[in-house]
């Protein structure tokens, strides 16, 4: 910091001499202009104060790193009210203090922000107050016939006990679920406070039994084989075996395709599928009554002829060509 200048001494103003009556009447005083007198204030102070003041030569006005402060600038009062020089290393010390002051407000308010936000993000996430426990009644959507197996399920979710609720996945729990019970066909979660899930589930429909020698495995519209229940599986329409040297695959997609296209009155009646090595297929119904489908092909159209033809009583059906259906008795 630049040591300020030594100011200069003002020089005292003395009375003019009243100049001698050189005719009648009064002399006026003589009153000295502000731009006549040689003191230069540098603070706000009455010049009368000012002038009365005497000053020496020897008076130690400031050394290197010192400075006298006059006028507004902090300082200590002696007995008569001036204040008196203060050295600038003090000055320079309390603003050090100041600095460092505003410094660790600073780091305190962005300290405490920080504590904050790391609160939150614990309780939310990794304190027990949001983690999962499994209960009975967080099994929704599932009847008493369902073909879920439901106590196979609860061990499944009672797996997921500890887990956060905040960093429930979905897409993970289904994929898990499904993998280890294909008779489900969706899952999903929704959050109940403050640490528990409800699980609604949807269950697989079975819409046919492929026969394996002298097993028959349940399977779903998507070709999902199913474990369900004996008497549910008698009453499913059975696909009888498929001829080796047929695509496989392609041969299940047809006979899928074909159940898919049935109403549900109808699919209710249809006993067996069989398709052969030309992929013609043809229906058996429960009644004993033969209809002849054809290639996998106008489903829908074929679907809605044989609603038609079946009130008719008719024993065969071929609508193979379906704009020209052919029925006997």
């Amino acid at each position: 910091m630049r040591t300020p200048r030594r100011p200069r001494k003002p020089t005292p103003l003395e009375q003019a001499a009243i100049p001698e009556r050189m005719h009648g009447g009064e002399a006026k005083p003589y009153v000295i202009s502000d731009s006549e007198q040689d003191y230069v204030p540098t603070a706000l102070v009455d010049s009368e104060d000012f002038a009365a003041q005497e000053y020496d030569d020897e008076d130690d006005y400031g050394s290197d790193g010192e400075a006298a402060l006059v006028g507004d600038e902090p300082g200590v009062e002696d007995a008569s009210g001036v204040r008196k020089p203060v050295e600038l290393s003090e000055r320079w010390q309390e603003r050090q203090a100041e600095k460092r002051r505003i410094r660790l407000k600073r780091v305190i308010s962005i300290g405490g922000v920080l504590a904050g936000v790391a609160l939150t993000v614990w309780i939310f996430l990794f304190s027990p107050l949001f983690s999962y426990e499994f209960h009975d009644n967080d099994i929704q959507g599932l009847t008493e016939d369902s073909i879920v197996d439901r106590a196979k399920l609860a061990d499944i979710l009672r797996s997921y006990n500890g887990e956060q609720i905040f960093l429930f996945d979905d897409a993970e729990l289904e994929a898990s679920v499904i993998n280890a019970l294909p008779e489900v066909s969706n899952i999903s979660s929704s959050y109940k406070f403050p640490n528990s899930l409800t699980f609604n589930v949807e269950a697989q429909i079975p819409v046919a039994c492929i026969v394996t020698g002298s097993t028959c495995q349940a399977v779903a519209e998507d070709g999902t084989k199913l474990t369900i229940p004996a008497d549910q599986l008698a009453n499913l329409p059975k696909i009888g075996d498929l001829p080796a040297e047929l695509d496989q695959e392609l041969a299940m997609s047809g006979l899928m395709s074909v159940l898919e296209s049935l109403s549900d009155d109808a699919r209710s009646l249809v006993g067996q599928l069989i398709i052969d090595r030309h992929q013609l297929i043809t229906l058996t119904l429960s009644d004993g009554r033969t209809v002849v489908w054809g290639t996998a092909e106008k489903n829908e159209q074929k679907s809605k002829i044989l609603m038609a033809l079946l009130g008719q009583g008719s024993h065969f059906i071929d609508i193979s060509a379906p704009s020209a259906p052919v029925t006997s008795n």
